[in-house]
């Protein structure tokens, strides 16, 4: 028979070990185990394709969280919320997406670098998602390891938002790649509005739209991020019924003279090359869409 004192030493182990055992196991970033928040490169991607690769999705995650960051900031009359939002927009949607990007489980999903379905072969093609090949799967094409650019290059060489294409930058380029996959926002992200025009008449026509407009989220997000680099970020020189379309939305004051919207880099434009017209991927529904976004 066990002592008095063994009896109480034996409980006291049995209550320290229970208190310590975890309710539910978590991985180092204190998530629940089983959780993969960072999207997978597959094998077939080289050193240097990884290493440019890895730092997009950083830069993506730096666009998502200044995005989430600014809406709380200022909430939904933020001017450059509702340039691409519209006044009545909801921004739980655009909050809801993007904390998917940063914290929702992206198990079952691959960026690859080889070719399996054909597509980098033709001309123009920076990536595409698989489609119903693979669902979950993305490739990069070699084209985009050669014009794509890391955040820090933000509104350099005279680049603008209303102008140029968000794509040039990898971490924007990776966000609207990532709107493609299932996994990630369940499908809900739309395609309705291409290019600056067509998100200022969305967000100005329909709001519910907007919010789950790929483009328009992409957009804010280069505008939000660039506004804590460059004071007045660099949205650039929209054109003119694009400027009415944007003094509409936002309230805003026409500018003087002929300013454009927010100053920009007044350095040379970046060429056609730089830009090139035909960055091509495909869509959710299967479409291939070439342009320069």
């Amino acid at each position: 028979m066990l002592s008095t004192a063994s009896r109480i030493f034996l409980l006291a182990l049995a209550i320290d070990h229970a208190s310590s055992a975890p309710t539910a196991p978590a991985d180092k970033m204190g998530s629940p185990a089983g959780l993969l928040v960072n999207v997978p490169i597959h094998s077939s991607c080289n050193g240097t394709q990884r290493a440019q690769i890895q730092k997009g999705l950083e830069d993506m995650r730096l666009l998502a969280r200044a995005s989430v960051e600014r809406i709380h900031a200022f909430g939904p009359i933020d001017p450059i919320f509702v340039r691409y939002f519209g006044a009545e927009a909801d921004p739980a949607p655009v909050i809801g997406y993007l904390e998917e990007i940063l914290h929702g489980d992206k198990s079952g999903t691959v960026l690859r670098c080889d070719d399996p379905d054909g597509n980098c072969k033709l001309a123009g093609w920076a990536g595409h998602w698989r489609g119903d090949n693979a669902t979950q799967e993305t490739v990069i094409c070699e084209h985009s390891y050669h014009t794509r650019r890391p955040l820090e290059q933000i509104c350099g060489f005279g680049y603008q938002i209303a102008r140029d294409s968000a794509a040039i930058y990898w971490g924007a380029d990776l966000l609207h790649r990532l709107f493609h996959v299932p996994k990630v926002v369940s499908g809900k992200i739309s395609h309705v509005a291409d290019g600056f025009a067509e998100v200022l008449e969305l967000a100005r026509s329909n709001a519910s739209a907007a919010v789950s407009n790929q483009e328009s989220i992409q957009l804010f997000a280069l505008d939000a991020y660039s506004r804590t680099v460059v004071p007045e970020g660099c949205l650039g020189k929209p054109a003119a019924e694009d400027r009415a379309l944007d003094i509409e939305a936002t309230g805003a004051a026409p500018p003087a003279q002929d300013e454009g919207l927010d100053p920009a880099p007044e350095p040379e434009s970046p060429s056609s090359a730089e830009f090139p017209a035909a960055d091509c991927h495909t869509h959710a529904d299967g479409s291939a869409h070439c342009g320069a976004h």
